[in-house]
Order: C-alpha cells, then structure tokens, then sequence
C-alpha cells in the first residue's frame, strides 16, 4: 500500500471522509520508555529513607498502577502531606534514572511513524519536562505534546482536555496498566493495551482493552490499517 504521501490527492480526500479522524494518545512509561526497574529502584529506595516500608516489593509497587497512583498510595494510607514528602523527594531521583533509561525496541520508529500520520501527544503521570528531552534524546520526532504530573494527577482530566481540542476524532488511549486503561475508558477513549510493559496479561485484561497489541509494529499496524 502506498504511503499517505505518495496517495492521489482524490482518493485520500475520499479515504478521509470515509474513516473517522483518529487522536492517538501515549503512555510513557512501560509504553516508549523502559523504566519499570529503575523506577521501582528509585522510589523504593526513598520509602525506605523515608521510614515508608510497605512499598518495598515489585509486587506493591504495581499494585499502585491498578488504579489513580496517587489515589492508591492514599487509600494506602499516606496522608496528602507525606505525599508530597514522598513526590519532592522522587523528582531528583526520577532525572537520574532518566539517564539509564532507554526506549523499548522498536518504539522510536513506530511512534515517529505514526506522529507523521495523526496527531499523537504522550499523556502521563510522569514530569512533562523529562518526558520531552527524553523524546528528543532518543530521537522520537512529531509527537505533538507532552501532558504530564504538573498538568494534573487524574488521566481522565488530561484525556478529556485532549477530547475537547479533538471534538471530531476518535480518541485512543495506549497504556501498559490496568488503571490508565480504566481511566482510558472512563475518559471516553478507546483503550488499547500493550503487552511489553509494567503489567501482566491477566492484569491488563481487568482493564478491559479494546485490544491488546504485544509489538511496536504491530501497534502501528493497528492504526495505519485503519487509514
């Protein structure tokens, strides 16, 4: 099939008009980036200064990522001001593990290629600045934005946000955990899973994915045969 580019100008007018404009929104960690270890090792090692030892597992680290993180740690029982203790104190920790961090195979190409054919922004609950040079570093081109922590905590706000400045495309959410495909859905994009990332199959399917994609490649097929 010829590339969006190189179609007759008639045809893909037609093509548009027949296939709904699509709005693709990224997870960052465990979707582009391959953090899960070093994240886990930073924010363990600051409970663990911190006197906050319930955290120490892999296991309670991922549980968080079932729902709202910042949700989970309260009902978990971390006041909002030890939250705060706990978040200043990861940042610093966040921009040295960011220098050990790299993309997942495959996934520079895949995200460039499909920023050049739809309007594709990286929504997370990670720092927006972080998450932009470690897209230039990596040289993942043509996303359009980053929505991060500072934004706002809930991914159903950002996703809304991201809805209301694309009133006419359908909208999909690309997460690796449970809880970001909830909200996904609750947002009103369509949620799509993958399979590379923090949580499991049997985990993921909680979340109720429309689909489950276990390549790169093939997340960009799913979208590119769609065009």
């Amino acid at each position: 099939m010829p590339d969006r580019e190189d179609r007759d100008p008639a045809v893909q007018r037609e093509a548009e008009e027949l296939q709904p404009h699509m709005l693709i929104l990224l997870d960052f960690d465990g979707v582009i980036a391959d953090s899960m270890d070093a994240y886990f090792g930073a924010f363990a090692e600051v409970c663990a200064e911190m006197g906050y030892r319930r955290l120490n597992s892999r296991e309670a680290f991922l549980k968080l990522f079932e729902g709202n993180p910042i949700r989970q740690l309260f009902w978990a029982g971390f006041p909002i001001f030890r939250l705060r203790r706990i978040l200043n104190r990861f940042k610093p920790r966040l921009l040295e593990a960011h220098k050990l961090i790299r993309p997942f195979e495959g996934i520079t190409e895949v995200v460039s290629t499909l920023a050049r054919r739809f309007p594709v922004f990286v929504i997370t609950s990670n720092v927006a600045e972080i998450v932009s040079a470690f897209l230039k570093r990596h040289g993942i081109v043509g996303v359009a934005g980053v929505i991060g922590s500072e934004t706002h905590t809930s991914k159903v706000r950002k996703i809304r946000r991201m809805l209301r400045q694309y009133p006419k495309y359908q909208a999909y959410y690309v997460s690796d955990t449970k809880g970001d495909l909830l909200e996904a859905r609750r947002a009103g994009a369509i949620p799509v899973a993958v399979a590379w990332g923090w949580h499991s199959a049997d985990k993921l399917a909680e979340g109720k994915p429309a689909r489950v994609v276990s390549s790169p490649e093939e997340l960009r097929d799913l979208f590119i045969a769609h065009q």
